[in-house]
């Protein structure tokens, strides 16, 4: 489940994650990221794709690096995959906002507010033993 990018401390989210992990244990990370390269990474000044509580995207290039620095070893990038209206949208179990109320009407492939449309991506990285 997607929730590093709605974390003030990444850093700290993913040492945590790596702390409860056994030597040898595999860690599945999901979330949101943007493109670029190893120095990239999005703080939105105020609201990503309408959600207030976004505080880091970062390239995959970058979040490779944040797992290397904290010691995970086999780090591989399993999916990168655009979110699309089909997979989340409205439903008679969930009649709120979906991803159309939160993209740019003229450019999909910005949010409402100018950064990239909402990208996921699935990384293994694996605690040393």
């Amino acid at each position: 489940m997607g929730v590093l990018y709605h974390r003030k401390s990444p850093l700290d989210h993913l040492q945590a994650l790596r702390d409860t992990l056994k030597p040898g244990g595999q860690l599945i990370l999901e979330t949101l990221i943007i493109p670029g390269d190893q120095t990239t990474c999005l703080v939105p000044p105020a609201r990503y794709a309408k959600m207030p509580n976004v505080w880091f995207l970062p390239s995959p290039a970058l979040l490779n690096i944040w797992l290397t620095r904290l010691k995970f070893t086999n780090i591989h990038l399993a999916d990168l995959t655009k979110t699309t209206l089909a997979e989340q949208r409205t439903t008679d179990w969930m009649p709120f906002e979906s991803l159309n109320d939160f993209l740019d009407p003229k450019d999909p492939s910005k949010t409402k507010e100018g950064h990239p449309a909402p990208t996921r991506a699935i990384l293994t990285a694996t605690k040393p033993t």
